[in-house]
């Protein structure tokens, strides 16, 4: 069946830099919409990669070792095995869709400096 997703009637959860909305998600893919907050907590994922899109703001994403300035408009790919985390820099509210491949999967989220898992 399909659907249309209104991303101002999804309610937000909390998240470790935010909050967030899972928009959509299927068999190979999930969307979700994060508000950063804050700093990020470092994680990876082992079998997930994902894709960000800023939509509005400006911030940092730290990928590895290296920190990239990140504007509305800018498209960021994040490999899986790689440690990241969302920074906001900005004085705007600093948003940005989440694509994961394959979906997003709780299981799958590996933080730095703790075992503990899942947004």
């Amino acid at each position: 069946m399909i659907e249309k997703i209104n991303i101002s009637e999804v309610k937000p959860k909390e998240s470790s830099c935010g909050l967030l909305k899972e928009l959509y998600s299927s068999e190979n893919l999930s969307i979700s919409h994060i508000v950063v907050l804050k700093e990020g907590e470092k994680h990876m994922h082992e079998k997930m990669e994902e894709v960000y899109y800023v939509e509005n703001g400006e911030g940092g994403v730290v990928i590895g070792n290296k920190t990239l300035y990140i504007k509305k408009r800018d498209i960021i790919p994040i490999p899986k095995n790689t440690w990241h985390y969302l920074k906001k820099t900005g004085k705007e509210s600093l948003e940005v869709l989440v694509i994961t491949h394959p979906r997003y999967d709780p299981e799958d989220l590996i933080f730095e400096n703790s075992k503990r898992k899942n947004y």
